[in-house]
């Protein structure tokens, strides 16, 4: 989108024809170099004749042997090359053009082909990391427990921009939570435009139309649950901590005394920001 590739509706149109489809084995084998476009028309062609799977049709060919076939059936949910076949199949992109925009975005980022891979992956616990940078393990770990629950409770569907280190921090609609003890640590989940209705509706399954006090009590109830998440995970590492309840704030600014850590996340058209302070004093002022 901001390359002007495709529209915001067009990419919608996308995603929701992914949740619709499984992802056809000829696509996968070409997008792994196993087979060519050629290859996969031809097979695809004697599918219509004949009443086998792709992949036995490949192997009486001698296109593909029966390592690779169990290769690419495993291969066949992984999302992003779902979003290619929804992709190609709506006439949105070609997978020539989806292969090039996806070049440029690597020379871009700067990642490596290993990066891609990951990416492509679908796997939180692989596609975090890369975007994440900070030399402080606990934000990261705080992260990524905040992103996997935005992943499992609110949608899928996100993408990742890279984090930045921040030392004051301007916001419009903040929602905050300390959490205490042998580490201090803030979790805030920040937007502008009313865009934090996208956790609040989604977490609370109620249709807020504005950023009034029942929809930042949702969003702040979800802030608590990621906290919950990570207590728990420290707590199992034997570190104690208690948590205070959620504030949320609108139009100010935050002064860090240290750093904190802050990583945008693209929701349905929407971008919010991820606030993480960790073992550094705050002072909010509205």
């Amino acid at each position: 989108m901001e390359k002007n590739l495709i529209s915001a509706s067009k990419l919608e149109e996308a995603l929701e024809y992914q949740k619709k489809v499984r992802v056809k084995m000829g696509l996968i084998a070409v997008s792994e170099k196993l087979l060519t476009e050629e290859q996969a028309d031809k097979i695809n062609k004697r599918q219509a004749q004949e009443d086998k799977r792709f992949g036995d049709i490949a192997v009486e060919q001698g296109y593909l042997t029966e390592n690779q076939v169990e290769r690419l059936l495993k291969l066949q949910g992984n999302p992003y090359l779902v979003f290619v076949q929804s992709m190609t199949e709506n006439g949105i992109m070609t997978q020539e053009e989806i292969e090039k925009a996806l070049e440029l975005y690597r020379k871009e980022t700067g990642f490596t082909a290993t990066d891609i891979e990951d990416l492509k992956s679908g796997d939180a616990d692989r596609i975090v990391p890369l975007f994440i940078r900070s030399d402080d393990e606990r934000s990261q770990e705080l992260a990524g427990v905040a992103i996997r629950t935005v992943i499992r409770l609110i949608d899928s569907r996100i993408a990742i921009g890279p984090s930045e280190e921040v030392e004051d921090y301007e916001f419009k609609d903040i929602a905050l939570q300390d959490v205490k003890g042998e580490h201090n640590i803030t979790l805030g989940l920040s937007g502008e435009e009313n865009s934090l209705l996208t956790i609040a509706s989604t977490f609370a399954k109620e249709e807020f139309t504005k950023m009034d006090l029942y929809a930042f009590d949702s969003v702040c109830e979800f802030i608590n649950c990621v906290n919950g998440l990570y207590a728990s995970a420290l707590s199992v590492e034997g570190v104690s901590v208690d948590m205070v309840p959620p504030m949320f704030y609108q139009k100010g600014r935050i002064k860090i005394e240290g750093k904190a850590l802050v990583i945008p996340l693209y929701i349905k058209n929407s971008r919010i920001e991820i606030f993480i302070a960790m073992d550094t004093k705050l002072n909010v002022s509205v």
